[in-house]
């Protein structure tokens, strides 16, 4: 930046010197005050060069320096600025992705617990008819067993009945007794078991 400064300086100088040589060598002496860039003799374009090289250096010296570390610091703020909004992009993507994935994970879950769920229910009440289904059976087998007895039971009387009626006769308790028992023998052995 200086270099720029500098050659700028020079140029400015030589372009003036030249100007005013020039109008020396021409011989014109007549003033002109708003026709060149510089209007007078040599040693005002030369006073004019020097006032504007060190108008210059203040500058660069005293608002130069601090524009530019001012314009500096303001840059590196903004990238910084950047750096750290695209870091928290970033951050917040990951967050969302991870909200998502619990968001899954907590969904299926819940449908792998309403499965268990459901599949204990199911068990359950299999269970249950289970038993039901069992203790149906032993009523059935108990009444069936009770029937049985009660027929068994008809079937010596119905054979008493028979028996005195076919003998003609009365018959006592051990007569009885012995022809239900031949009658039931007879019974079971011609399939009334079952």
């Amino acid at each position: 930046m200086a270099k720029v400064v500098l050659l700028c300086a020079i140029a400015i100088v030589l372009l003036s010197c030249g100007v005013t040589w020039a109008e020396q060598a021409a011989g014109a002496e007549a003033e002109t005050s708003g026709s060149g860039l510089f209007s007078g003799t040599l040693g005002d374009s030369l006073w004019t060069v020097i006032t504007f090289v060190a108008l210059l250096l203040v500058l660069g010296k005293m608002a130069w320096k601090p524009l530019l570390e001012a314009l500096n610091a303001r840059q590196s703020h903004i990238e910084e600025q950047l750096k750290s909004a695209e870091d928290m992009r970033r951050r917040a993507e990951q967050m969302l992705d991870d909200y998502k994935q619990q968001g899954l994970n907590t969904l299926r879950q819940a449908v792998e617990q309403a499965q268990r769920h459901q599949q204990d229910v199911a068990e359950k009440t299999r269970q249950e008819v289970l038993a039901i289904r069992h203790r149906a059976q032993e009523e059935i087998e108990s009444s069936r067993a009770a029937a049985m007895q009660e027929l068994w039971k008809q079937a010596g009387d119905i054979a008493l009945r028979v028996g005195s009626e076919v003998l003609g006769r009365t018959l006592t308790g051990q007569d009885n007794q012995h022809l239900v028992d031949e009658a039931v023998t007879r019974i079971r052995q011609s399939g009334g078991s079952q």
